[in-house]
């Protein structure tokens, strides 16, 4: 018997646990709760009785409900499609409170279910396990009498002279009785539930029927629940036709429990902008058309507020990074002051050498501890991507997504990849990097192509790895230092398992696909997903197949330092790698992850970061 309830009854598995972990958002993180992998719309459940204290929209986690039960216990519930539940409201244990989605930071349906004691995170799983269900609840607020308040669509009907229409006998062969108040609902609520009509407008609101009876289009389509509700005559079925509201399952079967319905709020589907005050501002920016005039070493360009072009005298080094993700180029250097240098923060810099493009950005910071010295820091446009938004859209590629948001923010753009698969529908609140982070992970799962989002010389840029690939070669001889680890650890599979429930034939369809070979030497390194939508057979195994080549793979990981520079060399990009390593001899590409790059006194070095490819070489 439990003393709370478990808040996902119909999940899948447990996807990610309690505590350290890779996040494929933010890397090594704690992970404070639970993820519960489930299908969207999937119901969830209260913990325990209490007081709702949140209930909206919460950054990364989405859609969130939290509930404080009272002794410094609290409960939250994250990534929600649906909430059925305002702040304020006093819920039950085991009551619906909201239904599984993927908002916020997720990549996938799930329920992030967290808890806190006295304000500091703990593990839900010392306090519940997924056999207390709301059938054998012992805590207070009993759960028995627990409400379930969904989405409907009522349709009425009354008993035709016919079998094929099921004659005048319910599902269960008794007779049907108008005057009981009975109805046909969706197989997965029990016969004899309770349930309340509500938000019809019409006089049946608040009216309680049974549950006695089903029929072949009486489902659950898009969480909208179907209730035939049986009429007293034909004339009334006709008046009556087909009515939306919300149904209230459960209860004692009073007609009171509208209080419940108004505690409902509307799933979030859509962003829309209802006012905008002033009008975007647009940066002169001549230097983009300023073609390269030194041909060798150093060319640094910054055009200031009066639109002159500066070339400063700099001192000491020059040093310009990339990173594959989640952060700006940035270019870092200093420059001597004198009578005639004058340029502010927001300036165009643009940065050559040996007549190559190297970067082109803006002034962010400027720094100085003597007078005649300032440390300047410069991002490219890709610092943009720091800003907070929230936005909805469906049915675009990652490329469309980037033109889209690179327009709302006056960005430039140059060269985008086709990315071919649109995403169905997104509703997106946190930094733009973590939104295109979004998009590019639900790109590589659906595809398992691998693109690489950069601003090239001042235009966004968007390419796949595979067309990164650069004819530079490094070994043991090329760099002064080196490191590299590889690892099965993390984020490496050699068996995909799809499953899909099919409400036709009442069948979860799993499909598996194995690579034999890297399981004899690594063990079985399994990864599960639960499917939305059915697929074709045909279509899962390509789904299986595109998964297995990206995470079946080795991931490694080599650090070189000091080695001659090359411009070309930047995050995103490919490079081949001879090294013998000791359980490995590496005679293939690698991907740069991150690059530094210092031009001292017309020395270019480079310190670069490298790891596998996934999915696009084996070593």
């Amino acid at each position: 018997m439990g003393k709370y309830v478990w808040p996902c009854p119909s999940y899948s598995y447990v996807s990610s646990g309690y505590g350290n972990r890779v996040c494929p958002f933010h890397g090594q993180e704690f992970h404070d709760g639970i993820d519960l992998a489930a299908a969207s719309g999937t119901p969830i459940l209260a913990f325990g009785p209490g007081a709702v204290t949140m209930s909206g929209w919460n950054g990364g986690y989405g859609n969130y409900i939290s509930i404080d039960h009272g002794g410094g216990l609290m409960s939250f519930y994250a990534h929600c499609s649906a909430l059925y539940v305002k702040k304020g409201a006093t819920v039950k244990a085991g009551q619906k409170i909201a239904a599984v989605g993927t908002t916020g930071s997720s990549t996938g349906n799930h329920l992030h279910f967290g808890m806190h004691k006295n304000g500091s995170p703990v593990n839900p799983q010392s306090y519940v396990k997924d056999s207390d269900t709301t059938a054998n609840y012992t805590g207070s607020g009993g759960a028995g009498t627990a409400t379930n308040t969904v989405k409907a669509m009522f349709t009425a009907y009354y008993p035709a002279d016919n079998a094929m229409e099921g004659g005048f006998l319910d599902a269960q062969g008794n007779l049907l009785d108008p005057s009981k108040r009975t109805c046909a609902a969706p197989p997965s609520v029990a016969f004899g539930t309770k349930m309340t009509v509500q938000g019809t407008g019409t006089s049946l609101d608040g009216v309680t029927y049974t549950v006695n009876d089903r029929g072949g289009a009486i489902q659950i389509e898009n969480g909208v629940y179907h209730f035939d509700l049986l009429m007293s005559s034909n004339e009334e079925c006709n008046n009556w036709g087909v009515r939306y509201g919300t149904a209230v399952l459960g209860g004692d079967g009073a007609s009171g429990s509208a209080e419940q319905n108004e505690t409902q709020s509307k799933p979030i589907t859509k962003v829309v902008v209802k006012s905008v005050t002033g009008a975007a501002g647009t940066r002169k920016e001549d230097l983009r058309q300023l073609p390269a005039y030194q041909q060798a070493g150093v060319e640094l360009t910054i055009q200031n507020n009066a639109n002159q072009m500066q070339n400063p005298v700099l001192e000491e080094d020059v040093v310009w990074e990339t990173q594959r993700s989640g952060a700006p180029a940035s270019l870092k250097f200093t420059v001597v002051k004198d009578d005639t240098l004058s340029f502010h923060e927001g300036n165009p810099v643009s940065f050559r050498f040996n007549g190559q493009n190297v970067f082109y950005g803006y002034v962010f910071t400027k720094s100085r501890s003597d007078s005649l010295l300032i440390d300047v820091t410069c991002y490219d446009q890709t610092r943009y991507f720091k800003n907070k938004d929230t936005i909805s859209y469906e049915n675009k590629t990652y490329a469309e997504l980037v033109k889209m948001l690179a327009t709302d923010y006056s960005l430039t753009v140059g060269t985008l990849a086709d990315t071919k698969y649109k995403i169905p529908q997104r509703i997106e609140e946190g930094t733009i990097f973590d939104i295109f982070g979004n998009a590019s992970d639900l790109t590589i799962i659906n595809t398992g192509r691998v693109y690489n989002l950069f601003d090239d010389f001042g235009k966004l840029t968007l390419k796949a790895y595979a067309d990164m690939f650069l004819p530079i070669y490094i070994d043991e001889s090329t760099a002064q230092d080196y490191s590299y680890t590889s690892s099965i650890d993390s984020d490496v599979y050699n068996r995909i398992k799809l499953a899909y429930d099919n409400g036709d034939t009442g069948e979860r369809e799993v499909h598996v696909l194995n690579d034999t070979t890297s399981q004899a030497k690594w063990g079985v390194l399994q990864y599960y997903a639960k499917l939305d939508s059915a697929l074709s057979t045909a279509d899962l195994q390509v789904k299986a197949k595109v998964l297995l080549q990206y995470y079946n793979v080795i991931r490694r990981e080599l650090t070189m330092k000091k080695v001659f520079g090359d411009v070309r060399a930047r995050a995103g990009a490919s490079i081949a790698v001879g090294m013998g390593l000791g359980d490995i001899n590496i005679r293939n590409y690698m991907c740069i992850e991150k690059a530094k790059h210092t031009f001292s006194h017309g020395l270019h070095t480079m310190d670069l970061y490298l790891s596998g490819v996934r999915g696009e070489f084996s070593a």
